[in-house]
């Protein structure tokens, strides 16, 4: 990558084709599932577009899971990639959909099945073409063969059904009509014109060019245009100004200054450079924080109405020159106004924006917070939307980990309640009447529970396993109301009843505890150093 980057670098064109002339006869190929994502991120890092496009496609044969693709790709990158995947699958949509109805009819002309679709090709064959839509990952002559097979096997005593004499040039035309429409999707949408996945289906269906956007950086908040325009804080006698990043001065007294923040009692005590010329024989700190940050900054420095935050990131960004400049005090102020709720909290989703912000900061309590919040969530790449850019490539790779640590804690606590065992809190429950036929078949320790609560506790469990990162984590928050609702559905039973009678608040308290207690042991890695 670096050596084709210094090619480019220089526009040294025959280097560059015999670089990729030569990677491209290497048998087996260079870019290969364990090093996909690492070619794409290196590419994207040295703007090697071609090399970003291969790698791109290579990735959409595996599942578009975020999971599976946090340790090597920072958040801009990552973000590029689903949103041209998402981009990719609206012109497949579009495309599949015209196939469905015309193309597969064509080449599959005089197949005889039991059950045709709508489109008259046979509904094995046109729910494998939906799945392609939503998953191209499933767009391989393995799946397809597979699915072929299956049906043929189900079908195999219906005479009706000639699915199994399909002649092969018939599937190999299917197969190369289906292939031209997926590699056709590609040559329509490139991967560095980057637009919402609505809008490019819009602008793909009337043929309008796309929009390049390019990355913006995130390292502060946006400046408010409107900044400039507010009326500073009255501070009579001051004998200093500080200047903001976007030019605006703040006028304030060295002595409170120096009281805040032992980094600026050190700073004004050293001799000021004359890089800025005084403003009314007032000396002139430039500082980098923009005048938004730093008006909300010095109104917490004297005894006045605190100016508040629009948003949560702001905040964060103020903690952080908080943190910088040494102003506990204020720091402490600050957090303070979040827990009375004057200042912002991030709202739903928001929460995994504010954990990259609070993470590259090191705002260690504000980080354990949004890691908890965003545990209420999804941690998908449609949840984190355009959250996703502002990760380094360590912290969505550290959020993740929490997150799976979190669930596999999770999961322990809900299989200690699953076993029947004594003193195990759900052996009170063994001898339901209606499960206990059941309980002696199986021989498992599970199935002696009641099946009410065998369920509600098993499909926890199993959503905790298998769909960690597509569905919120199981809290304690709703475990009772769903123990409630199922043990009011199970009246007729006099055995449950009485249990719940005498011990059913205890026992489901119980379970709330020691849920929020296996979710709030696990705390992130700032929190471990």
């Amino acid at each position: 990558m670096e050596l084709l980057s210094v090619a480019q670098k220089y526009q040294m064109v025959s280097i560059l084709a015999h670089i990729r002339g030569s990677i491209a006869l290497q048998n087996p190929p260079s870019i290969q599932k364990e090093t996909a994502l690492h070619v794409y991120s290196l590419a994207q890092k040295y703007g090697l577009h071609h090399e970003a496009l291969q790698a791109a496609r290579y990735i959409f044969k595996y599942p578009m899971n975020i999971e599976d693709k946090v340790d090597v790709v920072q958040g801009a990158a990552l973000y590029e990639l689903w949103n041209y995947y998402e981009n990719f699958r609206a012109v497949l949509k579009l495309e599949l959909t015209v196939f469905r109805s015309s193309s597969a009819r064509g080449t599959l002309a005089g197949l005889h099945c039991v059950e045709l679709a709508s489109s008259q090709i046979p509904c094995w064959l046109d729910n494998y073409i939906a799945s392609i839509r939503n998953s191209p990952n499933l767009f391989d002559i393995i799946e397809f063969n597979t699915i072929l097979a299956r049906h043929i096997k189900d079908e195999s005593q219906n005479l009706r059904c000639q699915c199994s004499s399909i002649p092969s040039k018939t599937i190999r035309n299917f197969w190369e009509a289906l292939a031209s429409v997926v590699r056709g999707c590609f040559e329509k949408v490139n991967m560095f014109d980057v637009v919402e996945p609505v809008s490019l289906l819009k602008s793909f269906q009337a043929e309008s060019a796309l929009v390049l956007v390019q990355e913006r950086e995130d390292s502060q908040p946006e400046v408010n245009s409107n900044i400039s325009r507010l009326e500073p804080l009255d501070v009579p006698d001051a004998n200093l100004i500080l200047r903001s990043s976007d030019l605006v001065d703040f006028r304030v007294h060295k002595s409170l200054l120096a009281m805040a923040s032992p980094f600026f009692k050190d700073l004004l005590s050293l001799p000021q450079p004359s890089d800025s010329e005084p403003v009314d024989g007032l000396p002139v700190v430039q500082l980098p924080e923009d005048a938004e940050l730093l008006r909300i900054l010095v109104s917490m420095l004297y005894p006045v109405c605190p100016v508040t935050p629009n948003s949560y990131d702001k905040v964060l960004y103020l903690l952080a020159a908080c943190q910088k400049y040494d102003m506990v005090q204020v720091q402490s102020s600050i957090r303070a106004e979040v827990n009375r709720g004057s200042f912002p909290v991030p709202v739903g989703t928001e929460a995994f924006r504010a954990y990259a912000i609070a993470s590259s900061k090191g705002l260690v309590p504000e980080t354990e917070d949004a890691a908890r919040r965003t545990l209420d969530y999804p941690m998908t790449f449609k949840c984190l939307g355009e959250g996703l850019r502002s990760f380094e490539g360590w912290a969505l790779r550290d959020v993740a980990h929490f997150r799976k640590r979190c669930a596999d804690n999770l999961v322990t606590c809900l299989e200690s309640f699953l076993q029947v065992r004594a003193p195990g809190p759900s052996n009170i429950w063994v001898g339901c009447p209606g499960d206990t036929l059941r309980s002696r078949m199986y021989m498992s320790q599970a199935d002696a529970l009641p099946s009410w609560l065998r369920q509600i506790l098993s499909q926890k469990n199993d959503n905790l396993k298998l769909q960690t990162f597509t569905l919120p984590l199981a809290s304690a928050s709703n475990i009772r109301g769903e123990y409630l609702s199922a043990i009011q559905s199970h009246a007729g039973c006099k055995f449950c009843s009485l249990v719940h009678a005498r011990n059913g608040p205890t026992y489901y308290t119980k379970l709330e505890s020691e849920l929020a207690q296996a979710r709030n042991k696990v705390h992130t890695f700032l929190s471990l150093l």
